[in-house]
């Protein structure tokens, strides 16, 4: 399975993009880089836009990373994602994200309300924007965490080296 050098994982709140993004640097061994440290500070209050547009400037200088995102109400309009070569999208189902976000009772409430949100309100406006730019942005969507999953060990094989014949 060919990849993207620059390589965007999206999902709502439960969809676990974070463990999806660190499990995909790990297989092909790129840097991640995880926006919610940089957005989210210690007291938990978003970035102002201005600011927010700076910082995804600074991360956009690799050209090889693992990008773990999401979309919602706070984010700037570019560099949005970090102009990447492919967008992995964990479209799973708001049921499946609500049961995995119960189980992180720190989460602002407002967090459970953008999960039912975020398919209506923010991933079809930028899976629009996206498909705008193909062929230059691959996109990849994922609509169960078997799907991934199998994704995953797909690549796994795939960086394994052919054992020798005897």
């Amino acid at each position: 399975m060919e990849l993207g050098s620059r390589i965007a994982v999206l999902g709502r709140g439960g969809a676990d993009a974070t463990p999806a993004a660190k499990r995909l640097a790990e297989i092909t061994g790129r840097p991640i880089i995880r926006i919610d440290k940089h957005f989210w500070p210690v007291d938990r209050r978003p970035q102002p836009a201005a600011h927010w547009a700076k910082v995804q400037q600074q991360l956009d200088t690799s050209q090889r990373w693992v990008l773990d995102a999401d979309l919602g109400p706070f984010d700037a309009d570019e560099p949005r994602l970090g102009h990447p070569e492919e967008v992995w999208v964990l479209d799973f189902s708001p049921l499946t994200c609500l049961i995995r976000a119960l189980q992180y009772p720190e989460e602002r409430r407002d967090l459970r309300v953008w999960l039912f949100r975020w398919r209506r309100e923010y991933l079809n406006d930028e899976l629009d924007r996206l498909t705008a730019l193909a062929p230059k942005v691959r996109l990849r969507r994922f609509t169960s965490p078997a799907e991934l999953a199998a994704t995953f060990a797909e690549l796994e094989r795939a960086q394994k080296p052919a054992a020798e014949p005897a």
